[in-house]
């Protein structure tokens, strides 16, 4: 846990709540873009200091709101982080030859973080309520079960709603 120095106990229960709230989903986020699990607890603790900085700004009153702040500094922060890795690579690498297998690896890379982005956006498009169960089972990854509890709704609608979500988004992927 980061140690973090509050004015005010509301403060404290504020970054408290985010932090445990939200933990997981940025940990999904943040390997995203970074593999390695010791880098990637590193980029969690910096990304919590920025929101414990920025406290203020999330009003913890509209969830949708606030865990999308928490999600879109996540992404900013890695991504940023990427830019930087790999200004540090090109520095260190310099002279050395390329091999083959280390294009192929950075082609893939690239792709998929342009499909992941691309998959965002489309998902961001969809109705709130099929947005919701994608980002529920995929980014948070509760079942099924605990969808339906979180939501007050039946299982089945939880399943139907993933159901529709992904043939909504296979067509946007055909139909582009």
């Amino acid at each position: 846990m980061i140690l973090f120095v509050f004015d005010t106990k509301e403060e404290c229960d504020k970054f408290t709540i985010l932090y445990e709230k939200y933990r997981k989903i940025v940990l999904y986020t943040i390997s995203i873009y970074e593999k390695d699990k010791f880098q990637a607890e590193d980029l969690l603790q910096d990304i919590y200091i920025i929101i414990g900085k920025n406290l203020q700004k999330i009003d913890m009153s509209d969830e949708q709101r606030s865990r999308n702040y928490v999600i879109t500094i996540a992404r900013n922060y890695c991504r940023s982080y990427l830019r930087r890795k790999s200004r540090i690579e090109e520095d260190s690498f310099e002279d050395i030859e390329t091999v083959e297998t280390e294009q192929n690896d950075i082609l893939e890379d690239i792709i998929n973080r342009e499909y992941f982005d691309y998959l965002v956006e489309e998902i961001n498009k969809l109705e709130e309520h099929y947005k919701e169960v994608l980002e529920l089972k995929y980014i948070v990854e509760l079942s099924d079960d605990e969808i339906a509890d979180f939501l007050h709704i039946k299982k089945k609608t939880v399943q139907m709603r993933l159901y529709r979500a992904k043939i909504l988004l296979r067509n946007k992927k055909g139909g582009s």
